[in-house]
């Protein structure tokens, strides 16, 4: 074979394999700016959502702390309904944030939140249920928006309030098996209805 040909061939090949190359590199890196920017916006989303939660959260805690209860047994809260809205609200816009972990770590006291008449008889009591809830909200969207690598753990007011949660919900499930038991135990084992066949 002609040495001029050959050395044409190679020539040939490290061109392909150096264009293969550089276009491998180009891909990668576009692919890569692509994940990077895709990854830059759901952060701005969940930036803006978290942002958008935590000033309704805000708002709550301070018409919380500013909510003047009436003494006795509360029959209907009058502050529960613009609570229950700001709360609301503030669940839609964590609901936005991207990924999984900010929505979980912000169900548990939400759901407690929404669960204040647990709280005890008296709005005082209810409205403290309520403000611990939503103080921890605002705790963990804080360290979210710092962009910290961990979120805080529940607060000890949200464990005990989760603990007294469990405690009522049982006892109020006992008295409905109860009074249940009772009502059909009372029953005449002969009645029938007139449409008994």
């Amino acid at each position: 074979m002609n040495p001029d040909i050959v050395t044409a061939l190679f020539g040939l090949g490290g061109a392909v394999v150096g264009a293969a190359a550089s276009s491998g590199t180009a891909w990668v890196t576009l692919r890569r700016q692509s994940q990077d920017a895709l990854e830059a916006r759901r952060y701005e989303i969940g930036r803006l959502a978290a942002e958008e939660a935590l000033s309704e959260l805000i708002q709550l805690q301070q018409f919380l702390e500013t909510v003047s209860v009436p003494h006795g047994t509360p029959s209907t809260d009058p502050w529960e309904k613009t609570a229950l809205d700001r709360l609301r609200t503030a669940a839609l816009a964590v609901g936005r944030i991207p990924g999984e972990e900010i929505p979980a770590r912000i169900q548990i006291p939400f759901d407690l939140a929404r669960s204040y008449r647990y709280g005890g008889p008296r709005h005082a009591l209810r409205v403290r249920w309520m403000r611990w809830m939503v103080e921890d909200m605002i705790t963990t969207l804080l360290e979210y928006l710092r962009q910290e690598k961990e979120l805080p753990p529940l607060s000890s007011e949200v464990l005990q309030c989760q603990a007294t949660y469990a405690r009522r919900r049982d006892e109020e499930q006992r008295m409905y098996t109860r009074l249940e038991r009772e009502v059909f135990d009372d029953q005449d084992p002969d009645f029938a209805p007139d449409d008994a066949p």
